[in-house]
């Protein structure tokens, strides 16, 4: 089941606005509606809005009356203020406003784009929608995008939604994050206004560690605060700095309530000492209630005892389904109305290394050399490792990169060492040709290579953390929201506006969050060098489920679209199951089989 709203605006100018499911679950809050009857204006809103307590002080008439929702606050917000009003909200939410003064629709998604929007227009009749699918269906346009798909193969790095206008379907439009636009029936629009980060990340100067650490921590507790005031409240514990930090500061809010911590727990050799780390945050006592759940049931690629859940586009983490699944389904026994994830950090509290790329595109070979010897000293590596990768590499173009080799078999890659912008060798060249797969790596290279280099890199994270696929198809349907804290867009614009060297300290995992957490986490957590990866869940999963991974693969009908060579790409998936090729060319092979299972899912819909 879906949950999500569209609005239809036709040529007489008249909104009709439809919440589905029609009849809301009791408590749910994710979707609420507002109008004013003797205006006409309506609004409907997917998400939360946070930090209400400042809108009152910029906009104290839209609270001389009662709001029992944040719709109700949205419309006295835009009746008393319009644009001025809209662009000050904060939160994770998209909204539509049908504005009676200029006959339109408005829409609007918060910074990060927590919840989607999608629109079409078709004989003088305008659709705005939360389901991307659902408008597909009405469209008389709406065949497969193959140049979307193909953009989606050649993205290298994860993702939720590609941050591009054109979406799997042609002729329907995706409005992006951060964007107020408005609609009219005939398909005009009208850009009000847009978020800009760079407009908003200015440098802070002279300022230490301990202060931008007790900074950081003031914002994020507030944040955290914001995001806890919607009903019974969860978060995810793994025992890692990132959810373990999120859980303490959760866990001393201000609350009556006790904190639900979620934790899945592991027997696999490279995991099991996690749960030790989950305890060290338990034993801190306090308002806790801990349920663990078994992680090595919830293996990866785990697609094949139920259904996967409706999905509007092909998404490369699929293969995490299982491990998402069984936390959002017992937040959903236990009454969770909203689940805390550490998700973000690595964005905002540890720097990229990209300025090694900067230094030689200004000619400061020597302190480039002396910033890359002294990584290469903190991560064992070589010097000329650390030097090719964060700073000769970022400033080569996409021929001298991939290598000559690649260049001669017109970008397609060699199993199974893939590089990140290479054609993985099971796509079919003439899909390869006609969609400008090439091109399409060229045009990210190109756009990852502008100057300075460590701020597009900053810039590709923030793209790349938009959305949030657990918690559009999993938690929303239950009546649950997920929210990332560590994305926060205070906490972003604060920590990417401190001086690099408080992020990024040789030797020293997440300085500013070991900073911002003294005497709050327990210290072998805060201090703690190494987090173990999933690359064995991984492994396993794929090895565990291969023969129904191939069999999906053969029964697929997507040869209809003349995308993959079926026969290469079981073949690279064998050898990858038994351990050959890294974990970059491994994504390739998933974000494939995601796309495959994404098509079968919608086909079978349809």
């Amino acid at each position: 089941m879906r949950i999500g709203f569209e609005v239809v605006l036709k040529a007489d100018r008249k909104a009709e606005f439809n919440l589905f499911p029609a009849q809301q679950l009791p408590g749910l809050s994710l979707i609420t509606f507002a109008q004013d009857p003797t205006k006409d204006l309506k609004v409907v809103l997917m998400g939360r809005i946070y930090y209400q307590d400042n809108l009152k002080n910029h906009f104290p008439e839209a609270f001389q009356q009662d709001l029992t929702s944040d719709a109700d606050l949205i419309l006295a917000i835009f009746r008393n203020y319009r644009f001025k009003g809209l662009e000050q909200l904060e939160g994770e939410f998209a909204l539509v406003i049908f504005d009676p003064k200029q006959q339109c629709l408005l829409a609007l998604r918060d910074s990060l784009g927590n919840y989607p929007l999608y629109w079409f227009s078709d004989s003088q009749t305008l659709r705005v929608s939360t389901n991307l699918q659902s408008l597909a269906k009405q469209s008389p346009h709406s065949s497969i995008n193959q140049d979307f798909l193909a953009s989606f193969l050649m993205f290298p790095y994860a993702y939720t939604e590609l941050t591009i206008k054109k979406t799997a379907f042609n002729g329907i439009q995706r409005l992006l994050p951060g964007t107020l636009l408005e609609f009219y029936p005939n398909g005009n629009t009208n850009k009000i206004w847009s978020w800009d980060w760079l407009q908003h990340i200015q440098p802070i100067e002279n300022i230490a560690l301990p202060e931008a650490g007790s900074q950081f921590t003031h914002i994020f507790r507030q944040g955290i605060v914001e995001r806890s005031k919607y009903g019974k409240i969860a978060s995810h514990l793994s025992g890692g700095m990132d959810s373990s930090s999120v859980v303490c500061i959760a866990r001393d809010r201000p609350s009556p309530k006790k904190l639900t911590t979620l934790s899945l727990v592991y027997k696999i050799r490279s995991l099991v000492g996690e749960t030790d780390y989950i305890q060290m945050v338990l034993d801190q006592g306090g308002m806790i209630d801990s349920h663990y759940l078994d992680g090595d049931a919830a293996g990866d690629f785990q697609w094949f005892k139920e259904q996967i859940p409706e999905h509007d586009e092909p998404y490369p983490g699929l293969f995490h389904l299982a491990m998402e699944k069984v936390l959002v389904d017992l937040a959903s026994e236990l009454g969770i109305s909203t689940i805390f994830t550490g998700g973000g950090s690595e964005l905002i509290t540890e720097g990229n290394r990209y300025h090694l790329a900067d230094l030689i595109s200004r000619g400061s070979w020597s302190k480039a050399l002396q910033t890359a010897r002294q990584w290469s000293q903190a991560k064992n590596q070589s010097l000329w490792s650390i030097l090719y990768q964060l700073g000769i590499e970022p400033l080569l173009p996409l021929v001298l990169r991939e290598g000559i080799p690649t260049a001669m078999r017109n970008g397609y890659g060699s199993w199974p060492k893939l590089g990140s912008f290479d054609i993985p060798p099971w796509v079919l060249p003439d899909f390869a040709k006609n969609y400008g797969m090439r091109d399409k790596a060229a045009a990210i290279v190109r756009q990852l290579s502008q100057y300075p280099i460590e701020q597009s890199f900053n810039l590709l994270g923030l793209r790349a953390s938009v959305g949030n696929w657990a918690s559009w198809y999993l938690a929303a349907p239950l009546g649950i929201h997920i929210s990332e804290p560590f994305l926060d867009r205070r906490l972003i614009t604060y920590c990417l506006s401190l001086p690099r060297e408080l992020r990024e300290v040789p030797g020293v995992p997440k300085p500013l969050l070991q900073e911002a957490m003294k005497g709050i986490l327990p210290e072998p957590i805060r201090t703690r060098k190494y987090k173990r990866n999933f690359n064995e869940v991984y492994w396993k999963g794929l090895s565990r489920n291969l023969s129904y991974l191939e069999e999906m693969v053969h029964q697929s009908a997507i040869d209809e679209l003349g995308i993959f060579d079926k026969s290469r790409l079981i073949e690279v998936m064998r050898e990858h199951a038994i351990g050959i090729g890294d974990v970059r060319s491994g994504s390739r092979i998933s974000s494939s089989l995601a796309l495959i299972a994404w098509f079968d899912r919608m086909t079978n819909d349809r």
